[in-house]
């Protein structure tokens, strides 16, 4: 027994036996949030029962739904709502979305588990980086609120862009590949980026280049014959094959303005959004006669540097110059998309939730750095962060 545990705690060569034990404590941490989990909030439910009924839209209102032609409409990419659908025609829209993301989850950490076995092999730096990610980063609190469809998308998401990662170090099957990116993109649209990925690691690893082009080639039709049926599905429901429907959501006034008069992506918002993903830090709400009493938390969430500065780390991955290139491409591509959206993902506690569309291809460069960085202050970091993050999370449970 005392070998099994150690094996845990070292995270080494770890076994079904070992997952089953770690998976029934991440489970058993986070049953009072199952408990909690809201049955009647999360949109993809709804698009998924209305499937199921023959309807592209819902058939009232909730909040972040589109509103087109007096109907509403679910204007998130689609597939977390496919993926749910056999589960709402078992049970009707009494799924608990917050139980599936964590079982999710747990596919996702076995995941991260291989991936930074492929990356850095036996170093002590697996452990770190995966704790860093599942509890000292934003992900944590998207499976929190996993009830909603913003939150459930992410860790979706996750899950794909980490099987696709660990494809792409590894059998690089060009059809897997397609699939996998599409999907992907079917739930959180700034994954299109990977693409540069998909090409750095058919290509470069290839001797061959027709082969190389035959197998990217392959990938990318693959994945439009995916996610085609998405453009047939805007068409039906908006009369335009690329619109999403995002432009008739109903937002508050600030934002509502900001799209009315610069549209959904501008310059203008640029500033707005690199000061809350890169500079802004953790700001705790006072109050009470003295302004003493915590009465909260900033809800547009702390910048990535402030809440996970073990990030940074990610400057110093070991790592050949190409290799680098495709993995800074694809995250400074998505990273300036969300920098020029019209808002930052509000609603959100010590995170800036958007970044986890280029996280699990930072988390590659972050692992790669470990053994360049001095383990006290690699481990200090993450530390922090998962500290930082208890903390958050028990002044905003309590508010």
């Amino acid at each position: 027994m005392k070998q099994f545990v150690h094996e845990i705690l070292s995270f080494q060569q770890l076994k079904w036996q070992h997952w089953i034990l770690i998976f029934s404590f991440y489970l058993l941490f986070h049953i009072p949030v199952i408990l909690k989990s809201d049955y009647n909030s999360n949109l993809a439910v709804m698009q998924a029962q209305a499937f199921l009924e023959g309807n592209l839209n819902i058939e009232n209102y909730f909040w972040d739904a589109s509103v087109f032609e007096g109907k509403y409409y679910v204007c998130f990419p689609p597939f977390p709502a496919v993926l749910v659908t056999p589960l709402v025609a078992m049970f009707g829209n009494h799924v608990n979305t917050i139980f599936l993301s964590l079982l999710i989850s747990c596919l996702s950490m076995y995941l991260l588990y291989q991936l930074l076995l492929k990356l850095i092999g036996d170093s002590t730096g697996k452990l770190w980086v995966f704790l860093g990610f599942f509890f000292g980063s934003g992900y944590w609190w998207v499976v929190l609120t996993s009830d909603h469809i913003n939150g459930f998308a992410h860790v979706v998401c996750i899950c794909l862009l980490l099987m696709l990662l660990l494809e792409l170090q590894g059998k690089k099957r060009s059809l897997v590949i397609g699939v996998l990116w599409a999907l992907a993109f079917l739930t959180r649209q700034m994954t299109i980026f990977y693409g540069i990925l998909i090409i750095y690691f058919l290509y470069a690893d290839q001797p061959d280049k027709k082969t190389a082009f035959k197998d990217i080639s392959i990938a990318f039709v693959t994945a439009f014959v995916c996610v085609f049926p998405y453009f047939i599905l805007n068409y039906l429901r908006f009369h335009n094959f690329l619109d999403t429907g995002y432009q008739y959501l109903i937002y508050a006034a600030p934002i509502q303005e900001r799209i009315d008069q610069y549209g959904l992506f501008s310059t203008k918002y640029f500033l707005y959004n690199f000061y809350h993903l890169l500079i802004k830090g953790h700001n705790l709400i006072f109050s009470g006669s003295m302004n003493l009493q915590v009465a909260g938390i900033d809800q547009y969430g702390t910048s990535l540097l402030a809440a996970s500065p073990f990030v940074i780390f990610s400057f110093k991955a070991q790592q050949e110059f190409n290799f680098k290139i495709a993995f800074w491409s694809t995250i400074v591509l998505i990273l300036v998309s969300i920098l020029l959206y019209h808002n930052n993902g509000w609603m959100q506690v010590n995170t800036q939730r958007f970044s986890l569309d280029f996280f699990p291809a930072l988390l590659v460069l972050i692992s790669l750095s470990y053994s360049s960085i001095p383990k006290w202050l690699f481990k200090s970091f993450i530390l922090y962060s998962i500290a930082l993050n208890f903390l958050s999370y028990a002044i905003h449970s309590l508010r």
